[in-house]
C-alpha cells in the first residue's frame, strides 16, 4: 500500500483516457459518509462529465431477512407483507440515491442514477457494464483486513485511493453475448487473484485483451471486497429498519383486520334489512293486485259513462239542430212580416230604363263585360256620368216585376261600408246598378293578373273588412246570410277596402233553384265554386250563418299562402304540425310576422271545420283575433294609397273613368281620355265635353303616342 501523500498526489491527477463528452459510473453503497467522499473524489477527479450513480440492490438480502421471521407474522397474507417490505426497501435506496445526486447540484455536475436489482454483486456490475456499455467506472477503495494483513485499528493512516475502471467502447452491438459468455468470467477470475500489480501512485493496472477490452484497470482490491466490505456495516441498518417496517405491516395488517370486521357486521345488518324489505314487497305486491282489480273496475264504468256521454252529446246536436232551424223559420216569418208593415212604404231609390243601361255598356258589347257567373253577367258602364257596375240577372231564375222590385228595395237598405254600394237597377232587364271599383277583384290578385302582389298588412286588412261585413249582416234583424261569399265576390276600392258584392242574388234568382228540382241551392255550381261552399249545406241544401264563416275561412287561406283551392286546407294543417308554417307562406307578400300568422293559420281552420258546431263565433272568436291587426294595416294601406295617388301624375288619368290610362287619345275638346271612356261618352249620344260641358266641334280622336309612351316608362319604374 502507498502512502498518504501518494494516494493524495494520485487523486489530483486527472485519469487518462476519459474524454470530457464520456459519462462517468460511480458505484455507491448505503454508507452516506463514504458515498459523499467518493462523489467529492470523483467530482474533482472527472470534472466536465457528467455522472451516474450505480448501485445494486439485493432483493435475496431482504427476503432472507423476511423468512428468518416468518414466525412474528401470524396473519395468513405473508407474501403480502414480504412485497410491502421489498417495495418499502427499493423506495427507500431510491430516495437515497436522489440525495446523492442534490449533494451534485452545487457543483454543477450533471447526475443521474442507474438502480439494478441483483442477487450476486459482481454479476451485476458486470451486467451493467455490458448492458450500458460502461466506458468509466469509479469504485470506492477496499479497506480488507484479511486481505491486507495489517490491522485497520492499528493502521488509521493508511489511504486508498478509489477504483478506477477504464474500458473500451469500440465494442460492436453483435459482442454483447461475447462479453456475457467469455469476457464476464476473465474479469471475475481477474478480480479474485492476488497478483495485481501495484503502480507508483497507488493504483492498480491491468489489461483485459478480448473483442471488447479493457484500456485501463487501475484497482487497490478485489472488487467484490470493495462493495461487500461497504456494506457490511449498513446490514444492521437494512435489519433495523426492516423490523420497524415489520412492525408498520403488523399495524396495517390489524386494521385490516378491523375493518373486516365492521365489513362483515355491516354485511349482517344488509341481510337483515334485506329480509325486511322482502317482507314488504309481498305485501306492497299484493296490494298492487287489489289496486288492479279496482283500476279494470273503474275502466269499465268510465266506458260506460263515455258512451253515455256520446249519446247525451248526439241528442244535444239534434236539439241544436231543430232550434236552429226553428229560429230561422221564425226568422223567416218575422221577414214577411217587415215587408207587409212596410209595403206602404215608399223609397227613393233609382230606377233606371233598359235603354239607359243598353247604352251605358254599349249595347252589351262582349269587351265591356267584366265578368259572367252562375247568376249572370256583369258588365262596366258609364251611366249618367258615373262609372258603373252593372249585373244582368238570368232571364229564367228571375221574379214577376213586383217581387223584384221589392226585394231590391230591401236590399237597398243593407249599407255598410264593407258592403258593395246598390246605386239603382231595370225592372225591364232584370239588373243591378252597383258602384264600380277599379281594383278588380280580390281572385285577380291573389291570381296576379296583370297585378301585383299584395302586402300581407293588405291581405290582412281585407280579411278584417270581410269579418266586419259578415258581423253586420249577421246581426241585422232579421240575420241575413250572404250564402254566395269567394274571392271574385270580394272587390277592392282605390284605396284596397274590401267590399262583398252579390248580397241577397241568389234569392232573386231563388225560383229558378227551386223550379229545377235540384234538391240543393248548389249543387249545379262548378267544382272550383263548390270548395267555398259549406260541406253540410252541400247536405241540407240550406244556408245557415256558420256556412259563411266556412268560406270565410277558405278565403283567409289562400290569403295567407296564395295557393289555388285544391288540397290548401291539408297542406295547411301538415305545415302547422310538422311547425314549418314559412313553407306554405306567400312571400310575394313580404316578410310575414310568424306569430301572429301563426294565429291566423289556426283560426282559418276552425272556420273550415266540416261540422258547424265545431267552428269560431265571429265576433268573440274570429274577431278577437283580427282586431289588433286593423290599425297597423290600416296604416299600412294608407301608406300605399298615398305612395300610389303621388307617384301617378295627374295627366296619365282619364277624367272620366280615374284610372291610369292604358290607350290615351285627344278629343276635340283638346283633353286627353281612355278610349274606351271617350268612344262611350260619344257614343251615347254625347256631342258635348265631359270636361267644359261645351259643344265638340268634331267627335274624331286622335292617339296621344307621346302620353301613352310617357305612361309606359312610369309604369316600368
Amino acid at each position: 500500500m502507498g502512502s498518504i501523500q501518494e494516494a493524495v498526489s494520485i487523486t489530483e491527477e486527472r485519469v487518462k483516457g476519459v474524454e470530457e463528452n464520456d459519462t462517468v459510473y460511480v458505484a455507491v453503497g448505503l454508507n452516506a459518509e463514504k458515498n459523499k467522499k467518493l462523489l467529492h473524489w470523483t467530482t474533482h477527479k472527472f470534472s466536465g462529465n457528467s455522472i451516474c450513480l450505480l448501485h445494486i440492490h439485493q432483493p435475496d438480502l431482504v427476503n432472507s431477512f423476511s423468512k428468518a421471521e416468518t414466525n412474528v407474522f401470524e396473519y395468513e397474507p405473508k407474501d403480502h407483507a414480504t412485497k410491502a417490505f421489498q417495495e418499502h426497501g427499493s423506495q427507500t435506496v431510491h430516495e437515497l440515491l436522489d440525495k446523492y445526486i442534490l449533494t451534485l447540484v452545487p457543483a454543477g455536475v450533471q447526475a443521474s442514477k442507474l438502480l439494478i436489482e441483483k442477487d450476486d454483486i459482481e454479476k451485476g456490475i458486470i451486467e451493467a457494464i455490458a448492458q450500458h456499455n460502461i466506458r468509466c467506472l469509479v469504485m470506492g477503495a477496499a479497506a480488507d483486513r484479511h486481505k491486507m494483513g495489517v490491522d485497520s485499528e492499528n493502521t488509521p493512516g493508511i489511504v486508498t485511493a478509489p477504483v478506477v475502471l477504464m474500458l473500451d467502447s469500440n465494442t460492436e452491438a453483435k459482442q454483447s453475448e461475447k462479453i456475457k459468455s467469455e469476457l464476464i468470467p476473465d474479469v471475475l477470475k481477474y478480480l479474485d487473484s492476488s497478483d495485481m500489480e501495484e503502480t507508483e501512485n497507488g493504483n492498480s493496472r491491468c489489461s483485459l485483451n478480448a473483442e471488447w477490452s479493457f484500456n485501463s484497470v487501475i484497482a487497490r482490491t478485489k472488487l467484490t471486497d470493495l462493495l461487500v466490505h461497504e456494506d457490511d456495516e449498513e446490514l444492521q441498518n437494512w435489519r433495523a429498519k426492516e423490523i420497524s417496517c415489520r412492525k408498520e405491516v403488523e399495524v396495517q395488517l390489524a386494521r385490516e383486520k378491523q375493518d373486516v370486521q365492521e365489513m362483515k357486521n355491516q354485511r349482517d345488518k344488509i341481510i337483515c334489512e334485506l329480509q325486511m324489505v322482502q317482507d314488504q314487497s309481498s305485501t306492497l305486491r299484493n296490494q298492487m293486485l287489489e289496486s288492479k282489480c279496482m283500476v279494470t273496475e273503474l275502466e269499465e264504468k268510465i266506458i260506460s259513462a263515455v258512451d253515455l256521454l256520446i249519446s247525451f252529446k248526439e241528442k244535444r246536436d239534434k236539439l241544436r239542430i231543430e232550434h236552429a232551424n226553428a229560429v230561422r223559420k221564425v226568422e223567416v216569418l218575422r221577414k214577411f212580416g217587415e215587408v207587409d208593415t212596410t209595403s206602404s212604404y215608399v223609397v227613393e231609390f233609382p230606377a233606371f230604363s233598359f235603354m239607359e243601361i243598353n247604352e251605358a255598356t254599349q249595347d252589351f258589347d262582349q269587351s265591356w263585360k267584366i265578368g259572367e257567373g252562375r247568376y249572370g253577367s256583369v258588365y262596366k258602364g258609364l251611366l249618367r256620368n258615373m262609372p258603373v257596375a252593372i249585373k244582368m240577372l238570368p232571364s229564367y231564375g228571375c221574379q214577376n216585376q213586383l217581387e223584384f222590385q221589392h226585394q231590391v228595395e230591401v236590399l237597398s237598405r243593407v249599407r255598410h261600408p264593407n258592403l258593395l254600394t246598390l246605386i239603382g237597377s231595370c225592372a225591364e232587364s232584370k239588373s243591378l246598378v252597383y258602384e264600380y271599383l277599379n281594383n278588380g277583384s280580390l281572385e285577380s290578385h291573389l291570381a296576379c293578373k296583370d297585378r301585383t302582389p299584395l302586402p300581407w298588412q293588405i291581405r290582412i286588412s281585407i280579411a278584417t273588412d270581410i269579418c266586419s261585413a259578415l258581423i253586420f249582416l249577421q246581426s241585422s234583424k232579421p240575420c241575413i246570410i250572404h250564402g254566395n261569399l269567394k274571392p271574385s265576390k270580394v272587390l277592392l276600392d282605390a284605396n284596397f277596402v274590401a267590399k262583398l258584392g252579390d248580397l241577397g242574388i241568389p234569392s232573386l234568382v231563388q225560383h229558378s233553384m227551386d223550379s229545377a228540382d235540384t234538391g240543393t241551392v248548389v249543387c249545379n255550381n262548378s267544382h272550383k265554386h263548390l270548395a267555398y261552399v259549406d260541406p253540410e249545406c252541400l247536405v241540407t241544401g240550406k244556408f245557415t250563418p256558420e256556412s259563411d264563416v266556412y268560406s270565410f275561412g277558405i278565403i283567409l287561406l289562400q290569403l295567407l299562402t296564395g295557393r289555388p283551392l285544391s288540397g290548401l286546407v291539408r297542406d295547411m294543417k301538415c305545415a302547422l304540425e310538422m311547425e314549418n308554417l314559412k313553407t306554405v307562406l306567400d312571400f310575394s307578400a313580404g316578410e310575414w310576422p310568424l306569430h301572429q300568422t301563426t294565429q291566423l293559420a289556426y283560426l282559418a281552420l276552425r272556420c273550415c271545420e266540416k261540422t258547424w258546431l265545431n267552428r269560431p263565433d265571429l265576433v268573440s272568436e274570429i274577431w278577437s283575433v283580427l282586431k289588433p291587426f286593423r290599425t297597423i294595416c290600416i296604416d299600412r294601406r294608407q301608406e300605399l294609397t298615398s305612395k300610389k295617388l303621388q307617384r301617378a301624375p295627374s295627366h296619365f288619368v282619364c277624367p272620366i273613368v280615374q284610372e291610369v290610362m292604358e290607350d290615351p287619345y285627344i278629343a276635340a275638346d283638346g283633353f286627353t281620355y281612355e278610349e274606351e271612356a271617350i268612344r262611350g261618352w260619344l257614343d251615347s249620344g254625347h256631342n258635348t265635353s265631359p270636361m267644359t260641358n261645351l259643344k265638340l266641334e268634331h267627335t274624331d280622336l286622335v292617339p296621344n303616342y307621346a302620353l301613352h309612351n310617357a305612361i309606359l316608362e312610369w309604369q316600368q319604374l
